[in-house]
């Protein structure tokens, strides 16, 4: 049986410590493989855990350890953002804004490193406080596109929008966006490219992201997609 952790690369250091006595010899893809007990506790430079073992018993305890060491549990919430099919010629664009906390999502990928997108939902669903996704079909994509809206400008909408609906339930949180600063500052928001491949919560919404768009049956194609999609 085996089971995934999704990392922070800035926590590598502090597994390694805990982890210093149980260390085998690792290899070129991996930040340490260790040996302990019944468990084999691998952590690649990608930042996947990999805890596998017998017993579901000893890998659910030994999860329940990591991500008290690895995530603070006072940590405030997150709302997390991704988006998936902006360069794409047909289809969709979805973006998702997903409330959580990284403690209970760390046992995702995000989106692109994830085999079985159902199956990642699914511990998605179970984990997050709630998401909101949005889903811009072709047809309006390039309605908008014609009046001079960017899919910059229809993204960051659309973050500003979940924002406001999350931040009427009086809740407190930090948010996060996956990619490069878009062109408003108004958000308030936290830009980190590669944020789905660092932050769970952030992963958690590539999840979701990819589940809509592939569950989408719109194939249409985009009349005003170009190669620089903005």
């Amino acid at each position: 049986m085996n089971l995934v952790i999704n990392i922070p690369k800035d926590k590598f250091n502090l597994l390694e410590i805990n982890y210093k006595d149980y260390i085998s010899k690792g290899n070129a893809n991996t930040v340490f493989i260790a040996k302990k007990n019944n468990l084999t506790i691998s952590l690649y430079k990608t930042g996947k855990l990999v805890l596998q073992g017998l017993k579901e018993s000893d890998i659910e305890k030994e999860k329940e350890k990591i991500i008290g060491q690895v995530f603070d549990s006072r940590e405030e919430f997150i709302l997390g953002f991704d988006e998936t099919g902006r360069s794409e010629i047909t289809g969709p664009f979805v973006i998702t804004g997903m409330l959580g906390e990284n403690k209970d999502l760390a046992i995702v990928r995000d989106s692109k490193k994830t085999d079985n997108i159902e199956k990642a939902k699914a511990r998605v669903d179970s984990g997050a406080l709630g998401y909101v996704t949005f889903t811009l079909n072709p047809k309006l994509i390039d309605y908008l596109r014609t009046k001079g809206v960017t899919l910059n400008t229809m993204e960051e909408t659309y973050i500003f929008k979940i924002k406001e609906l999350f931040e009427d339930l009086n809740l407190d949180f930090k948010t996060i966006v996956d990619g490069n600063p878009l062109s408003s500052k108004k958000i308030g928001a936290k830009y980190i490219p590669k944020a789905d491949d660092l932050i769970p919560v952030v992963s958690a919404a590539s999840i979701i992201s990819k589940s809509f768009r592939d569950y989408s049956k719109n194939k249409d194609k985009r009349k005003t997609w170009n190669t620089k999609n903005i």
